[in-house]
């Protein structure tokens, strides 16, 4: 269970990378459909991020009934 842990903690923060590199990228260019594209992406990795936290914590809470 602690794998499945580790392995989603590691996804969040690969999500997070995500955000900000496609945040960089809308930042640099000009073209508002470029620029809203790139925003687009970033709000998709935020959300992964935040279906990712979700899963984390229900298996936390089942890791943590399983050593009570």
């Amino acid at each position: 269970m602690q794998q499945i842990l580790d392995g989603i903690l590691a996804a969040i923060e690969d999500e997070i990378k995500a955000q900000k590199h496609y945040q960089m990228l809308a930042d640099k260019v000009e073209d508002p459909k470029v620029k809203k594209f790139f925003e687009q992406l970033k709000m998709d990795e935020e959300n992964h991020e935040k279906t990712l936290r979700i899963r984390y914590e229900a298996f936390a809470k089942m890791l943590k009934r399983g050593q009570a």
